[in-house]
């Protein structure tokens, strides 16, 4: 009986020994866990010469969470389409993935992001409101953001100071100052903007929807995209190119033809996103250095005056098997360092708390203090569950009016039957 108990004992030893060895052996494979952020390949470029963010992430991770490594997948051009395709069949490709602003209601309500409200630290802290809030859906904070865009009237200060002009308060006021100076100087474009389908042009009839006192949506949650307002938003559009307030080329111009045009001095007015104001008075790069303003587009008296606003927040997804790790990327990504050196290498805007009181983000970013009006009045895009087929029938419709092929009451009802029918799907 002695010899049984101790061929047991030695039994048992030899058994926790092995299972010991196994453990220690599964610990050293477990190592470092790697995140995968998805974006496209601009997140390696940098526009001046501070460093790419992708290499800033890389170095304040590291700092940070040294056992957390980042590997960045670069994504197809058409990176919405490429994530609907991923979220449907459960893709785990990628951990994390850069989110434009107009998805947001799309993927929230397929539960195609992770809500980070409790999984990320420190966000409001770290990022303004305003920033937080166009990531959000029904109260979850769908994404980080990193970058934006805000679109404004641009305008030349000489032109108006010489015919005795101020800024326009309205959008008939802007009609008018055309007028005057086109009077006199023929060869100028008065008002330029992008008529191309291309987002940019959704972008300006949203502009022009909410200054003519529109709204994306009635007060029952419906659309009113073919309001008497939206009409009028599209018919402004037509009668600039029929009144010879815009030049007739503006359907078939992209937003970077239309703004050559005013870089090379050719507008009175320019509607615009406000990345150029970084280098828009480098006189080896615009002719109008010196020689312009910037401003919220202009709105009639029963209009609202606003800045249609763009760009990108990084999101989780839904069925990556590393969320704590990639909780903590998101927690880097959202913190002063990492938005510092979008700041740097890409220019505004970033919605970091502080970022611009910065000396070394302002010497990099020269007239940001010009982007504060336009962020205050910032809006989104219309809301869809499907907004890639929305801005592309809202595309179609706008460009076939300015083209003369519909009327805008046509454009608008069409606008209209469209999106209602899309957000049933």
């Amino acid at each position: 009986m002695r010899n049984i108990h101790i061929l047991l004992f030695f039994g048992l030893f030899l058994t926790l020994l092995v299972l010991g060895s196994c453990s220690q052996d599964n610990a050293e494979e477990v190592g470092p866990v790697t995140v995968t952020l998805g974006y496209n390949s601009f997140l390696s470029d940098t526009f001046t010469d501070a460093p790419a963010p992708i290499d800033v992430i890389r170095q304040s991770l590291a700092a940070k969470y040294p056992d957390i490594q980042l590997e960045y997948f670069t994504m197809p051009q058409d990176l919405l389409e490429s994530l609907v395709i991923w979220m449907t069949s459960e893709d785990t490709t990628v951990d994390i993935f850069g989110m434009d602003v107009p998805w947001v209601t799309q993927f929230g309500r397929a539960g195609w992001a992770v809500p980070l409200n409790d999984k990320v630290q420190n966000l409001e802290e770290n990022l303004y409101g305003s920033g937080l809030e166009t990531f959000s859906y029904e109260g979850n904070q769908l994404a980080v953001p990193f970058w934006g865009g805000v679109a404004g009237l641009f305008y030349r200060t000489d032109l108006l100071e010489e015919y005795g002009f101020s800024p326009p308060g309205s959008v008939d006021e802007m009609v008018r100052i055309i007028e005057t100076i086109r009077a006199d100087r023929p060869e100028l474009s008065g008002l330029l903007w992008p008529g191309q389908r291309e987002e940019s042009l959704n972008m300006f009839y949203a502009t022009l929807l909410y200054a003519f006192g529109g709204e994306y949506t009635a007060e029952d949650g419906s659309y009113a995209l073919d309001s008497p307002e939206s009409i009028q938003a599209i018919q402004f559009m037509n009668e600039t190119l029929a009144n010879s307030l815009s030049p007739r080329e503006v359907p078939g111009w992209t937003r970077l033809e239309s703004r050559q045009q005013f870089v090379d001095g050719q507008g009175i007015f320019s509607w615009d996103n406000h990345d150029i104001v970084t280098w828009l008075d480098d006189p080896t790069r615009s002719k109008v250095a010196g020689k312009w303003g910037l401003m919220p587009f202009p709105a009639q008296p029963n209009g609202r005056s606003v800045a249609i606003t763009g760009g990108f927040g990084f999101a989780m997804n839904p069925f990556s098997p590393n969320q704590e790790a990639a909780a903590k990327v998101l927690e880097v990504i959202a913190g002063p360092e990492v938005q510092k050196g979008f700041a740097l290498a890409w220019g505004p805007v970033q919605h970091s708390r502080g970022l611009y009181d910065d000396p070394q983000v302002r010497q990099y970013n020269p007239n940001v203090d010009l982007l504060v009006p336009l962020l205050e009045r910032s809006l989104n895009r219309p809301p869809s569950t499907n907004y890639a087929l929305l801005s592309d029938s809202m595309l179609q419709e706008l460009n076939s009016s300015i083209n003369g092929q519909i009327s805008p009451e046509v454009a608008a009802a069409n606008i209209q039957r469209r999106a209602t029918e899309i957000d049933r799907r």
